[in-house]
């Protein structure tokens, strides 16, 4: 059993390994297509009509998709690792870092956030702020337009029941933390399918992005061996609930 975890183990890393090279290589194109595309739109400027610039807006918007979905490939390959344990997570500090991160988003869209006592787990610290900015950026981007965004976030006590629900161990201690938010929710027949990769339930030209922030955030959790899932309704917000592990076994 020991053996054959090594080989998954070696598997994923070296499949990590690749994704991020191809991910390297990948850039470097899309690079010189964006500084083309410039050069072209600066010396002929003045020779463009309304419909070569309507093109051009569009390759570069093109571009950006793609760039947007190499970085998220790449997110997903390493959330798909799994690391050693390594350090003791504040929560607390987690989210204030990662807030802190996210500033300028925050300031410009007036994000409220309210913050509960949260717990000190151990894990790793990189993956819990991909997660937690993940759910952030979830959460403003699916936001109403006319109404301030509010995001609050607590910690709840797990039951034996839910430990049974969830197949987790009796003799463990969990932490259970809930992330609301008041956007524009979603249909919970789609709960469970928003963390598979490159769903949609928006058209990209409502919302932008590339499908890949709530897979990545389960990653991070099963890694954590720990549970994530989503209660919502539309026009009434959303829930991200997570249930943590105070300390995995051995590797996160």
């Amino acid at each position: 059993m020991e053996e054959s975890n090594t080989v998954i183990k070696n598997n994923e890393e070296r499949l990590s390994d690749f994704v991020e090279a191809a991910a390297h290589d990948l850039h470097a194109p899309l690079r010189k297509l964006s500084v083309l595309i410039e050069r072209i739109f600066t010396k002929n400027s003045n020779q463009f009509d309304e419909h070569a610039r309507e093109y051009i807006t569009r390759i570069e918007t093109c571009l950006e998709e793609m760039r947007s979905l190499i970085n998220g490939l790449t997110d997903l390959a390493k959330a798909d690792t799994q690391t050693s344990i390594v350090d003791v997570c504040d929560l607390n500090l987690v989210i204030k870092q990662t807030l802190e991160s996210m500033k300028e988003e925050i300031e410009e869209k007036q994000v409220q956030v309210h913050i509960s006592f949260l717990p000190v787990v151990r894990g790793s610290m990189v993956q819990y702020k991909q997660l937690f900015k993940n759910l952030f950026e979830n959460a403003i981007k699916f936001s109403n337009k006319d109404i301030p965004i509010k995001i609050d976030i607590k910690t709840e006590s797990i039951t034996g029941k839910e430990k049974t629900e969830f197949n987790l161990s009796p003799d463990k201690k969990y932490y259970k933390i809930e992330i609301s938010d008041n956007g524009i929710g979603f249909n919970p027949v789609y709960a469970k399918k928003i963390f598979e990769p490159f769903v949609r339930l928006h058209s990209k030209s409502r919302y932008e992005g590339n499908g890949l922030g709530l897979s990545v955030s389960k990653k991070i959790v099963t890694n954590h061996q720990g549970v994530i899932y989503a209660e919502g309704n539309e026009k009434e917000g959303s829930r991200f609930v997570l249930i943590l592990p105070e300390t995995p076994d051995h590797t996160c």
